[in-house]
């Protein structure tokens, strides 16, 4: 009588995504990815003598565009007329990652900056919001480089075997022979502030994660009965393994896939911290981390709590998301 009441137990769950953990990642994912939209010192619309832009979309591609009037498009928002033909919707925080303002030069939170200012006067939200945007995007770039080439390889490995096998194998040996923080500085010494290098370069050491997770389920799913009999029945071999194998491995690529994710904000922002890679051009939460600590004993506790709690808390989510996908996966065998 324990299986059916356990299937009801789990069938009676909420959809992980329903859950805090799951609520807290889509709202990371969210400030990774509308950064720009949401925290931003520029329009996110703007109508200026007739004439439409936006310059907050524009950051995804580069610079905003100048203000009009040689002002800045703040002090251009601030001084439109109630009965102006022009108007700019700001973000919902406007304040850019870059802006500064001496007069709150290590200002502690207050009402108009609920997080306080750093030591050039910047909103530490805002920064901690594009700091999201660097830490998702390049730690998710890096996840998902490796995980289709780690999931390639690792199932062809573990389905085909013979010399295929052995060739994977032997890489991955070599590739866990380096140790990951050294390697990350030594590839970052050479390929300086480049995001599409730290990229390749977490992903090539997190590819053998991947890779060792799919051959060792595929060599115990490839003697099941039912691949024996699909084989009789004369599907393909590709077919068994991309179309009855490979979606049964969906829960341990995702879990592989969340602790690679949080391996990899620790890199990269330690990698900031350490005040090299190319957290050092854009809002990094290692790099505010390390401003911070440099004025700790002057007792301004704002500038390294909050880029410490944002990685704490986002590495654990990581690792909760991943107990919570295993133990679902879990369950529903």
């Amino acid at each position: 009588m324990s299986q059916p009441v356990v299937l009801a137990t789990a069938s009676r769950r909420k959809p992980l995504w329903r859950t805090g953990v799951g609520v807290f990642a889509a709202l990371m994912i969210v400030c990774g990815v509308l950064a720009p939209l949401l925290a931003n010192n520029v329009p996110l619309c703007a109508r200026v003598a007739g004439q439409w832009s936006f310059p907050a979309f524009a950051d995804y591609f580069g610079s905003p565009p100048p203000g009009p009037n040689d002002l800045s498009w703040k002090q251009w928002w601030s001084r439109l007329g109630p009965g102006s033909q022009d108007f700019a919707i700001m973000p919902p925080w406007a304040y850019g990652p870059g802006e500064t303002d001496p007069a709150l030069y290590r200002a502690g939170p207050s009402f108009a900056h609920p997080l306080g200012n750093d030591g050039a006067g910047r909103d530490v939200l805002a920064r901690l919001i594009h700091g999201a945007g660097t830490a998702i995007g390049l730690g998710g770039s890096a996840v998902l480089l490796a995980g289709l080439f780690g999931t390639l390889l690792g199932a062809l490995a573990g389905y085909r075997r013979g010399w295929l096998d052995v060739v994977v194998m032997r890489l991955v040996e070599i590739f866990l022979c380096f140790p990951i923080l050294l390697f990350l500085l030594f590839a970052s010494s050479l390929l300086g502030d480049s995001s599409l290098g730290l990229v390749l370069v977490m992903a090539s050491l997190f590819w053998t994660s991947f890779a060792r997770i799919v051959r060792g389920e595929l060599l115990s799913l490839r003697e099941r009965d039912f691949v024996l009999v699909a084989r009789g029945l004369g599907i393909s071999e590709r077919r068994i393994l991309w179309h009855h194998l490979m979606p049964l491995l969906k829960s341990q690529i995702g879990v592989t896939a969340a602790f690679c994710m949080a391996s990899a904000i620790v890199a990269e922002s330690t990698l900031s911290f350490l005040g090299i890679g190319p957290g050092q051009a854009a809002s990094s939460w290692g790099n505010m981390l390390r401003q911070g600590s440099d004025v700790a004993y002057l007792g301004h506790w704002h500038m390294w709590l909050f880029p410490t709690a944002a990685i704490v808390a986002v590495v654990m989510c990581c690792h909760v998301l991943a107990d919570r996908v295993r133990s679902r996966a879990t369950e529903q065998v």
